[in-house]
């Protein structure tokens, strides 16, 4: 590292605790001189660790997984949150289901299934880099319509390595294309992102209707569209500064293997497992529609978390020794699985410290009352928040606030569920703001400042389309 660079680092680091300070010692004077009451001061605390964990993650003053750890630490230091809440993240299913997918993922590779399809799509491109674009986008969004949006990307991501190196392209033009367009995908249906699940949940009890399958759809088909063709044009051109740059990434260690190491003949124990996580992660939310009648097959199937299903795919990979228990660990990127951790137990944070319901009343109060406001209000700030965190927390945080906004102006609820369901996958600006965004930063060597360039503008256009496009399919009145 150069003397300016060190520099450079020791201020931005000052800089960060600066602003922390800034943030939280104002409110600690005041809550000393009982000025104060406990719950603000904890919105500020909260409001000062985000801040802080925002500059860092920017800046990458510190390692983004440090950054991530620093969190749940600080929000226990100030009491905000208890160790077990805090840590929670660790053990989250969606966590586990991020490394059990990585290893699937990296065994799809060994066995050779990977340079297979990669080929394909290769062979579909007929050498354009602008059509390879599309054709990842486009199969990405289609199998995340209909499978999980994280599963997606883990499966596809030694696909596009395979295919970047056979093409001898930069793995930074094709794997933020791949996680852009498996969230765009993700966003049609009622079982491509969890935060489309959680929505629906909350319409379901505020009014006992339900959202349909392809509802989501209505809106968000023509944000896809847009989405890819911003990435073969716009995307394209925005994204070489950042294949510019020396390096070239971290990329799966498998993607160095010769044809011939390849174990071809345990590709069929691949497809097995794989075949069989997909399916049961497909028939997660349809068995109630299956067997309506039948109370304990449903019950049976819904206390069933989908990470079961991808780890007993891995148990099965690793027991027939498709993959060695060496290359398990090595197939994991653990700066992912940190940094998604760490960051759950911000939802829970602003949740507790009463800043959830400060937000809310702030956007009916700064909306004046208009129900078309607080859908833009809603949008802006959901945006705001899932880029900081993952999208499944936020939405989970905003889908209450919705629903409470919602009765206050006496409007439909789904609008404004709409705008939070969506919004919270559509983000494009940081590497925590979806779990398939979190996936491809290690593989393509990205930092946190890449996802800005590439995903500014587009952020601006999808917001822009749901402020308009929502309404029309799901009216206030």
């Amino acid at each position: 590292m150069s003397t300016i660079n060190r520099v450079q680092v020791t201020w931005i680091r000052a800089l960060s605790i600066a602003l922390f300070a800034l943030v939280m010692i104002i409110p600690l004077d005041a809550f000393a001189a009982g000025e104060v009451e406990v719950s603000t001061f904890k919105i500020y605390v909260c409001m000062g660790i985000l801040a802080m964990a925002a500059v860092l993650f920017l800046t990458e003053a510190i390692p983004l997984a440090m950054t991530s750890l620093m969190v749940p630490v600080l929000l226990i230091a100030f009491n905000v949150l208890d160790a077990k809440a805090a840590f929670a993240g660790f053990s989250n299913p969606l966590v586990l289901l991020f490394l059990m997918m990585f290893i699937v993922g990296d065994a799809m590779f060994r066995v050779g299934i990977a340079d297979k399809i990669g080929r394909a799509i290769l062979n579909l491109a007929r050498g354009s880099e602008n059509l390879l674009i599309v054709y990842i986008m486009v199969v990405g969004g289609i199998m995340s319509a209909f499978l999980s949006n994280t599963g997606t990307a883990a499966c596809l991501l030694p696909i596009v390595l395979a295919v970047a190196k056979s093409q001898k392209i930069s793995p930074r033009k094709l794997l933020i294309p791949l996680a852009f367009g498996v969230s765009l995908g993700g966003m049609n249906t009622l079982i491509g992102t969890p935060p489309n699940g959680i929505v629906a949940d909350a319409f379901e009890k505020a009014t006992g209707e339900q959202f349909g399958v392809l509802d989501y759809a209505k809106p968000s088909f023509l944000v896809m569209v847009v989405g890819i063709v911003y990435m073969m044009t716009i995307g394209k051109k925005l994204l070489a500064g950042v294949v510019d740059r020396s390096g070239t990434g971290n990329s799966i260690t498998t993607s160095d293997l010769p044809d011939q190491e390849y174990r071809r003949d345990k590709a069929w124990i691949v497809v097995i497992a794989f075949v069989s996580i997909i399916f049961f992660m497909i028939m997660d939310p349809l068995w109630e529609r299956i067997f309506p009648a039948n109370v304990a097959v449903q019950e049976y199937f819904k206390h069933i978390p989908l990470v079961t299903y991808a780890i007993v795919g891995v148990v099965v990979i690793v027991s027939t020794r498709t993959l060695l228990p060496k290359e398990v660990y090595e197939a994991v990127d653990w700066t992912t699985i940190f940094l998604f951790a760490g960051m759950l137990s911000m939802s829970s944070a602003l949740q507790a410290s009463g800043a959830a319901k400060y937000i809310g009343d702030t956007i009916v109060a700064v909306t004046g009352g208009s129900p078309y406001g607080a859908l833009i209000g809603i949008i802006i700030i959901t945006i705001a928040a899932t880029n900081c965190m993952s999208n499944t927390a936020t939405t989970a945080l905003f889908a209450p606030i919705s629903v409470s906004i919602s009765m206050n102006l006496n409007v439909n609820p789904a609008t404004l569920l709409m705008g939070v369901g969506l919004s919270a996958s559509a983000c494009f600006l940081t590497p925590v703001a979806t779990p398939p965004n979190t996936l491809v930063l290690g593989p393509g060597g990205y930092r946190f400042i890449d996802y800005i360039k590439a995903g500014a503008l587009l952020q601006i256009i999808v917001g822009l389309i749901l402020i308009f496009t929502i309404p029309l399919f799901f009216p206030f009145r």
